[in-house]
């Protein structure tokens, strides 16, 4: 590829009493010509393990697939072309962990171009979501991508059906015209989409994993769709790849320097990555979350992104903490970088990274995506398979099994009502502020997940954010927040699979309305509810010390008692 004129910018890293350690680390590597190798697909360089190294080769097709797609920009484009020409208005991208991260990325941190389509993402089986976003549309002219790797996956297939379903009573047999598939060759899905007359297929590629997938059809198409420049997107991610070694040796690798980094500060204990973001780029940290913690987290060791844990005071961080800032070179941002300094001048290892513009994150996605590979080369394992995500979606399967034979889902035995709330699990107390006194008990080095099967909107975001911070003051130690099902395809392997320190928190409530499922027996809110059980069993088969509380049929006013008992 031709040199390009564009700038990569440079990762600031202030490591500290680290720095040493990472030096000699990043020396190591060098000696053993890892960037030669690792554009080599050289699998010894990561596991030892023959099995574990043939599929290691088998998933390294990300490296050069922003290549490729270049070639593939005018093929998208006039899809494009043909979609406005068509009418379409809006396009909703159905999908689950890397068919949907990097479409909330693009729509979340670019404004929508003109002429581009209106773009909303659905990736939840949450009845009330899904009802928001129909309403939220005008059908007849929505454009709906249905991406699915394996073309199995059980939500994408079950939000197209519904989808399918509602217009084809706008639109009869032509429904179809509105429907597009992502999946890779050989899946099951593409035949499904020639029968149901969907207006075009892409084929993606086997050798790319999904939370890898971002610079493919998969992140690709949706940015098109939205008005994003994907040529020059493709172009500085090039720029990308000849400064992490694609053309042959370079001085400074920014990938292999980011990731010795981080590996190294896991092995010392510094194994939560912080990000920090400024507000316009906040979901970021849905994409870097997936990627680094299904790439990082198995064997009992791992990285842990925090991801939207708003900067407090000093106080609150413990030695367990790295902090990664990803902004922009033309914002000021003052107040995160104030405390940044402050972080700095403490010990804390600090790292900075900013960005020209917006159309910089498809450099950033591959200089992340070559750093987690190399992390997990500083850790030993295999960054590309995901051996612990199998066990809730088994357990959602026979859960869903029970559904058919017996009309209902199992219901557990409650440990304690009060107050509106109910909770499961956790110790026998006499009321919540003892049962939560008692469940929430942090080692160093703890962190907590609130896992929100709940519907999102702006006043429950605010109203969980004020929940972190309460158990973030209460026991000095990380929080993670992920609505489900959504983190199953993206922080669920790090949960069962990583160092066992967390504290898993449950919110569920009554699902109210709810949706029938075309062509099933059940609906969204028993899908999503066995989604959550079958989590719940699964954290509980790997030890992991869990509490559901069932908030009822005010999801936001639960979460608001249970912040109050928590204070």
């Amino acid at each position: 590829m031709g040199e390009t004129q564009h700038s990569v910018p440079a990762a600031t890293l202030h490591l500290g009493s680290y720095q040493a350690a990472v030096d000699a680390k990043i020396a190591d590597f060098n000696a053993r010509n890892f960037t030669a190798g690792f554009w080599q697909k050289q699998a010894d360089l990561w596991v030892q393990d023959p099995a574990a190294q043939a599929e290691l080769r088998a998933y390294m097709g990300w490296l050069r697939v922003a290549e490729t797609m270049l070639g593939r920009v005018p093929e998208i484009q006039a899809f494009v072309q043909e979609v406005q020409a068509a009418g379409f208005t809006h396009v909703i991208v159905m999908g689950m962990g890397g068919s949907s991260m990097a479409p909330i990325v693009f729509q979340k941190s670019f404004p929508r171009a003109k002429g581009g389509l209106e773009m909303l993402v659905l990736d939840t089986t949450d009845p009330g979501t899904v009802q928001q976003i129909e309403q939220a549309v005008p059908l007849a002219t929505t454009l709906c991508i249905v991406a699915s790797k394996s073309g199995t996956t059980a939500e994408p297939l079950a939000f197209g059906d519904y989808f399918y379903d509602r217009m084809k009573s706008l639109k009869g047999d032509k429904a179809g015209e509105n429907f597009v598939a992502i999946t890779d060759p050989g899946s099951k899905f593409i035949a499904t989409a020639e029968s149901l007359g969907y207006r075009r297929t892409f084929l993606n590629f086997t050798e790319v994993g999904g939370r890898f997938s971002a610079l493919s059809y998969f992140g690709l198409v949706p940015a098109a769709l939205y008005g994003i420049d994907i040529e020059e997107l493709l172009r500085r991610s090039i720029g990308m790849m000849q400064a992490t070694g694609a053309d042959g040796g370079v001085a400074h690798n920014p990938g292999l320097e980011l990731g010795v980094a981080l590996g190294v500060l896991a092995q010392q204990g510094r194994d939560k990555l912080t990000l920090v973001t400024p507000a316009g780029l906040s979901d970021l940290g849905l994409w870097l979350e997936q990627l680094i913690a299904e790439s990082t987290g198995k064997h009992g060791v791992g990285i842990l992104p925090v991801a939207g844990e708003p900067l407090a005071d000093i106080s609150l961080y413990g030695p367990d903490r790295v902090f990664v800032y990803v902004g922009y070179a033309g914002e000021a941002d003052a107040g995160n970088q104030q405390q940044l300094q402050v972080l700095q001048a403490a010990g804390h290892p600090v790292i900075r990274i900013l960005m020209h513009d917006a159309l910089d994150l498809g450099q950033e996605f591959f200089r992340w995506e070559v750093a987690t590979a190399v992390a997990s080369a500083v850790l030993e394992i295999n960054p590309f398979d995901q051996p612990d995500v199998q066990a809730a979606k088994t357990a959602t399967d026979k859960l869903m099994k029970e559904v058919a034979e017996k009309g209902s889902l199992p219901q557990e035995e409650k440990t304690l009502a009060a107050d509106g709330l109910s909770y499961y699990g956790g110790p026998a107390a006499a009321d919540a502020q003892q049962l939560l006194g008692q469940f929430f008990r942090a080692e160093p080095s703890s962190y907590v997940s609130i896992q929100a099967y709940l519907t999102e909107t702006p006043e429950l975001n605010a109203a969980i954010a004020e929940l972190r911070a309460a158990l973030q003051r209460r026991l000095r130690a990380a929080t993670t927040f992920g609505y489900g099902p959504r983190f199953l395809h993206s922080t669920g392997q790090y949960h069962k699979g990583g160092p066992n320190t967390g504290l898993f928190l449950q919110l569920t409530a009554d699902n109210e309305p709810d949706l029938p499922l075309p062509g099933r027996s059940y609906t969204f809110g028993t899908l999503k509810d066995a989604q959550a059980q079958g989590d719940l069993e699964a954290l509980r088969n790997a030890d992991r010390r869990t509490l559901r509380v069932h908030l009822g049929a005010d999801a936001l006013s639960g979460v608001r008692k249970l912040t109050a008992v928590l204070r």
